[in-house]
């Protein structure tokens, strides 16, 4: 297996044949790692930023029996120090067996700082005995601080999410 440090002469070598030669350059490598290139030929792993300790909360408040189907009801707990201007995640619902029996999109927008808002989910077809577990998912192309509809990373828009345990059902990402 090819390390990191493995690849970083190839890397320095194009960096200082570069036009840009007489700067430092940042570059990363295949996993993501960046690395600063000096001008003076030395280089170094530049860390990643810190994950936000402070995240946005999606709480399940209620599972309720409705004509034709199940409906929930959630909330969005806006703890970060910005707005929420769109975060649209996925909700999938499971039967005890495993098996996903719909998937469904639900949107947040403009949830200021300290804000909360409610939305509601219904799944057709299937009792809210039948189901499970509920999954979030996807909603990768939020806008939020500096993230938005352009970040090609998945999972950077759910990473500002901390889904509260339910006692509800199984109920998490």
């Amino acid at each position: 297996m090819k390390t990191r440090h493995a690849m970083l002469p190839a890397m320095l070598v194009l960096a200082l044949t570069s036009a840009c030669a007489n700067a430092d350059i940042e570059l990363g490598d295949a996993d993501g790692q960046r690395y600063l290139l000096k001008d003076d030929g030395s280089w170094r792993p530049i860390s990643p930023g810190k994950k936000p300790t402070v995240l946005a909360e999606l709480q399940l408040l209620r599972r309720v029996e409705a004509p034709g189907g199940c409906r929930f009801e959630m909330n969005l707990n806006n703890k970060l120090p910005y707005e929420i201007n769109s975060l649209v995640p996925g909700f999938s619902a499971y039967r005890s067996n495993g098996v996903v029996y719909a998937s469904k999109l639900t949107s947040f927008g403009s949830v200021k700082p300290g804000d909360q808002r409610n939305r509601e989910l219904q799944f057709e077809g299937i009792s809210c005995q039948d189901i499970a577990r509920l999954q979030v998912q996807g909603g990768d192309r939020c806008e939020m601080g500096e993230l938005n509809k352009f970040n090609d990373v998945k999972g950077q828009c759910l990473a500002l999410l901390r889904v509260l345990p339910s006692e509800l059902l199984k109920f998490s990402k």
